[in-house]
């Protein structure tokens, strides 16, 4: 039963702050209370009420990646609705809000529970950043920077070095976004694996792989020079040197997505990524 719902909008996004006052009028006829809540887009988010049954964000992909990294922990769910440029995440659009509403209320929904990544960057050793992401943590190259070398480890298994302009760390949920684009497989958010994926290696020996969550990937870097950085989800950037450890597993809290239908990833896949379909014609 919904008691308190938080209305997460990012103005920066044309017409959130009106979907989000909406929103409150509809809960408000429905007898639920309903706080409209603005986010900046910054990595900080806003305060949310304590008592909050559920999130809905009102903004893109970012706006949900940015929420789950404070809802997390807490086991709120949240239900991304589509107001950026692509929102794969996201489950619904502010035009079928009214259904959205009655679906929420009267329970017609399901709460599926993401794997998160948990990052941690070590130095002599001692652990001096650290971050947790929906999509993946990212170790990257400056554009005027020589590639790296990568000294990888997956759980006891060997090392593997190769020189790339970084490497990925992806969830399910993730392999949708920039994994995607280095070439890694689409899995099922359902599953409970994490995927490796090396950003432009120079050899054919390294190829993304996905491997069960319970095993921790660890990475050295070395480097000659020149920016490199870590990142989760975009945001918690922080700068590498050479000879530091990136440590990366699986987090210990999950996101918790609101969906509407049980295939919605597999009709995503199809629709926006034209996943099946003959693009030559």
């Amino acid at each position: 039963m919904l008691n308190h719902v938080t209305v997460l909008a990012n103005p920066a996004k044309r017409g959130a702050e009106a979907a989000g006052r909406h929103l409150e009028r509809l809960f408000a006829d429905r007898a639920v209370e309903a706080s409209l809540v603005r986010t900046d887009g910054s990595d900080a988010m806003p305060e949310w009420p304590e008592a909050t049954d559920l999130i809905i964000t009102l903004g893109g992909d970012g706006t949900i990646l940015r929420a789950a990294r404070k809802a997390a922990p807490f086991g709120t769910p949240i239900l991304g609705l589509h107001m950026g440029r692509f929102g794969f995440i996201t489950e619904g659009k502010p035009e079928d809000v009214e259904a959205h509403v009655d679906a929420l209320i009267d329970g017609r929904f399901a709460v599926q529970d993401r794997v998160m990544v948990h990052g941690s960057v070590l130095r002599s050793g001692e652990v001096i950043h650290e971050a947790v992401g929906l999509n993946e943590i990212v170790i990257s190259k400056g554009a005027m920077t020589r590639m790296l070398g990568l000294l990888m480890r997956i759980g006891d298994g060997p090392s593997m070095e190769y020189l790339a302009d970084g490497a990925i760390v992806a969830t399910p949920t993730g392999s949708t976004a920039y994994a995607l684009s280095v070439g890694g497989p689409l899995m099922d958010p359902n599953l409970s694996a994490l995927l490796v994926a090396p950003i432009c290696p120079h050899t054919l020996a390294a190829r993304p792989i996905v491997l069960p969550d319970s095993l921790e990937v660890d990475c050295v870097i070395e480097t000659d020079g020149g920016e490199v950085k870590f990142s989760a989800d975009g945001s918690a950037v922080f700068a590498l040197i050479g000879g530091d450890h990136v440590r990366v597993r699986r987090a210990e809290f999950v996101t918790r997505l609101v969906v509407f239908s049980a295939a919605s990833f597999y009709d995503k896949v199809h629709n926006r990524l034209l996943w099946g379909e003959r693009v030559n014609e």
